[in-house]
């Protein structure tokens, strides 16, 4: 992965660290080292973050390894300034299945915390006061009391009841055992919104780090209800059924120049490249774009196309295509009948396809 650094993998599960995360760390260095904080302070709190990252890697593998259960491999595991994210190749539709892949990341943070509480048992800490880590700083004998309680913290944060958070799929994976996954989700995300509009009020008047929170939840909830209501209207259909049949060529020894002519003359933004008239490419605008400024317009096609498009057959079906051309990043792919080459399937015009369709419903 691009600006990541490998930490090695598990299972099959590759595990990225994030440039940024070098940013979270240069921050607590200098703000603690502004506010006059002892270095060995500081390099006591540095622990404690790396400590709490690798119990975030642990989550995220409870995720992915809970998924390889039921057949659903997990790309990698990137940990960001923010947290980790563990990129499924997709969500089990089964909702027991769901259930379980969503809950195993805040059950490993519990399992910690228990853990670590029994370690505790024999110091005197009470973990269930957490007001007392106002008064305690960081440092060899209270590490594990921060982190016993930063796991819990974890756990419950994650099990809020609202998108993109586990809790939000528990949720959805509850109401969808008696209904339909798409009238689920929309339920889900109702409660999700409804709670992100109370943080954001709340936060407000009390801590502006809930308001982003409260964004982030609303922004995630909507999302994940528009993409599984497009999911569920495009079953039932074929990759036929949207097919592009008219589309622009380019040949693949062509000039750069020849793609700018036909982008600034036509709505067009993705390009079938051919060779002796038979389709081996796309060409995309930012593939356009990219190639002026590497190589001007004299650049030939074929060095910036990409000439190993992704394929779809006819009577594949509609929804499957569709994720995996998310899970893919591909805007556009190849539809092939019987080997042939019979058009293009493009993300946009599937979202076209799926307003008509709404449309007609209503």
């Amino acid at each position: 992965m691009k600006l990541s650094l490998s930490l090695g993998s598990y299972k099959n599960v590759k595990v990225y660290i994030h440039w940024t995360f070098s940013l979270l760390l240069l921050w607590i260095i200098i703000s603690n080292s502004r506010q006059g904080m002892p270095g060995m302070d500081i390099l006591w709190i540095i622990i404690f973050v790396l400590a709490l990252f690798a119990c975030v890697v642990f989550h995220e593998f409870g995720h992915a390894l809970a998924a390889q259960k039921y057949g659903i491999q997990t790309k990698d595991i990137v940990l960001y300034p923010i947290g980790g994210v563990a990129r499924l190749e997709k969500l089990p539709e089964e909702p027991k299945q769901e259930l379980w892949v969503a809950i195993s990341g805040p059950l490993v943070n519990i399992g910690i915390f228990l853990i670590l509480s029994l370690v505790l048992n024999f110091t005197g800490f009470d973990i269930t006061n957490l007001e007392q880590l106002e008064s305690i700083k960081i440092g060899p004998s209270t590490i594990v009391l921060y982190l016993a309680s930063a796991n819990l913290i974890l756990a419950l944060f994650n099990l809020i009841p609202a998108f993109p958070m586990d809790g939000g799929r528990i949720l959805r994976a509850f109401l969808a055992i008696r209904m339909p996954r798409a009238k689920a989700t929309k339920i889900a995300g109702s409660i999700g919104q409804f709670l992100a509009i109370f943080l954001i009020f709340f936060g407000l008047f009390n801590n502006p780090i809930l308001v982003l929170i409260g964004v982030f939840i609303f922004l995630g909830a909507g999302a994940e209800v528009s993409h599984t209501q497009q999911e569920s209207l495009l079953k039932g259909f074929k990759v036929k059924d949207a097919i592009m049949m008219k589309f622009q060529i380019l040949g693949f020894d062509a000039p750069l120049s020849k793609a700018v002519e036909k982008l600034l003359n036509s709505q067009a933004t993705h390009f079938v490249v051919v060779k002796d008239d038979v389709a081996v490419g796309t060409l995309s605008r930012n593939e356009i774009i990219k190639g002026l400024q590497e190589g001007g317009e004299n650049l030939l096609i074929e060095k910036v196309a990409d000439m190993n498009p992704m394929k779809v057959e006819t009577e594949e079906d509609l929804d499957e295509a569709w994720k995996r051309m998310l899970t893919e990043s591909r805007k556009v792919a190849f539809v092939i009948e019987n080997g042939h080459f019979l058009g293009i399937l493009d993300q946009e015009n599937i979202s076209e396809f799926v307003m008509v369709k709404t449309a007609i419903q209503k």
